[in-house]
């Protein structure tokens, strides 16, 4: 087989109906067609800025349950290249949060998850979208990997196993990769002649969203999780005797971990009238 067929990031995004779901939502078009009200973009942006906070949590585990090469010679390797990537993210996503307090602000926004959010967890949680809920739970399973066919099990893989932090990788590269494509999608179908100052939420996604969520910066960031991850896979399926084995044991451990992912993804957009 040639090389590409060890890329597990093409095989991923293999399943088109899912992740189509996860990444083209009537939300979406409503804000690239400016008929978002404030108020509704307000409460998904207040859902995404908690979703960094889990973001972040994540990140640290993940960086915790990396082991990085104690030689020298060595100093470039799959693990160091992914916390690598892990501190620029952090980076980005606190520069993020910064960007969504700075937009609201100029143009009226509330980004606060109801008035108990710092009373009351209960209620908060009950004003949670569907889709942050389980993107918590899913982020709080990275940084232990685990051998199951769906996302919740609790028997760890042995320390032995391949590519250890796998899992991991794979779900900060499909959540980012997702929102990269969600917010392309949104870009292209944005109609040709009218203005922001004709958009329901005052020009924010048109103005400083959207052009950032799908620039080619973000998309070389997201891209190069992605080459590392299929990478890694392939190296280690070319050293085994028994190639196609190897790939389909890789699969088996992220495809159920992935389309539970892109369950998530799908139902963090909001429904709209």
């Amino acid at each position: 087989m040639s090389e590409t067929a060890w890329e597990l990031t093409t095989h991923l995004l293999g399943r088109r109906d899912e992740y189509e779901a996860a990444t083209q939502h009537p939300f979406l078009l409503a804000a690239a067609q400016g008929r978002l009200p404030k108020e509704a973009l307000g409460r998904w942006l207040s859902n995404d800025r908690l979703y960094i906070h889990s973001y972040i949590r994540a990140a640290a585990k993940l960086l915790g349950s990396i082991d990085l090469p104690q030689s020298v010679s060595d100093h470039e390797t799959h693990e160091t290249q992914l916390v690598d990537w892990l501190i620029e993210a952090l980076a980005a996503v606190r520069k993020e949060e910064r960007l969504f307090i700075d937009v609201a602000d100029r143009y009226g926004l509330s980004i606060e998850l109801g008035p108990s959010i710092s009373s009351n967890a209960a209620s908060t949680q009950s004003l949670k979208l569907p889709g942050l809920v389980m993107i918590e739970d899913i982020f709080s399973s990275v940084g232990r990997p685990q051998v199951s066919k769906g996302w919740f099990s609790t028997k760890e893989l042995p320390p032995s196993s391949p590519i250890p932090w796998l899992e991991g990788a794979v779900t900060f590269w499909g959540t980012e990769k997702c929102y990269l494509d969600a917010w392309t999608w949104a870009k292209n179908k944005q109609p040709h002649g009218s203005t922001a100052r004709d958009d329901a939420d005052g020009g924010a996604l048109r103005q400083e969203f959207i052009p950032n969520w799908s620039s080619p910066q973000f998309r070389e960031f997201v891209d190069r999780l992605g080459r590392l991850i299929d990478s890694a896979v392939a190296d280690f399926v070319e050293r085994s005797e028994d190639k196609d084995a190897a790939f389909k044991a890789i699969v088996d451990r992220v495809e159920a971990k992935w389309l539970s992912l892109l369950a998530a993804e799908k139902a963090f957009w909001p429904d709209i009238e």
